[in-house]
């Protein structure tokens, strides 16, 4: 519902309509997805490239592919079981 606020005109109410922003997470998620539906990128390749960053560690690679920063990139949460 329009809100009406004292303004400086002459009829001395003015309307203004607010509007809902979407929160930050989902806005950046959802632009990250559509990032990455171009890219088209597999999750083995995604895990490869984590096995690259970390120096084949595991415990680096869980870190990495479980971070909210790669959550974010992709769009989606990976977890892996093992």
């Amino acid at each position: 519902m329009a809100k009406r606020t004292a303004g400086k005109t002459k009829g001395g109410t003015v309307r203004r309509q607010g509007r809902r922003v979407m929160p930050a997470l989902r806005r950046t998620a959802k632009r990250a997805r559509v990032v990455a539906q171009k890219a088209q990128l597999t999750v083995g390749e995604v895990i490869a490239a984590a096995f690259d960053t970390a120096g084949g560690e595991m415990s680096g690679v869980l870190e990495l592919v479980t971070s909210p920063q790669m959550a974010r990139a992709l769009g989606r949460r990976i977890v892996l079981v093992g």
